[in-house]
């Protein structure tokens, strides 16, 4: 009887950590205007002038206003992050991304 209250005390204390973690782990999946940007207006302006001046300089076909607003979009989201994660670096997932959609 001992041995089935241990198993019942570790699944009950794992199955608590399990839904604490859970809770403590920001939507990852969630769409849409979940996060925020973390610049002012003149700030993203600067960026779609950036991008924009970057896909000048690209000798792809790629419609350069689509592609900048997209891409300055995309790097001043800032959406939720999870410690000890590793992610894309954002620049060039934006322009990957723009270059894609454009």
């Amino acid at each position: 009887m001992p041995y089935n209250l241990r198993i019942l005390l570790f699944m009950l204390f794992g199955g608590a950590a399990v839904v604490i973690a859970v809770f403590q782990v920001p939507p990852l999946t969630s769409g849409g205007n979940s996060g925020k940007s973390g610049l002012n207006e003149a700030e993203f302006k600067a960026t779609v002038s950036a991008e924009l001046a970057f896909c000048q300089r690209q000798p792809d076909a790629v419609n350069c206003r689509c592609f900048a607003n997209k891409s300055a979009i995309i790097r001043s989201h800032q959406q939720p992050r999870v410690p000890s994660a590793v992610y894309a670096d954002k620049e060039d997932l934006a322009r990957g991304q723009a270059a894609q959609g454009c």
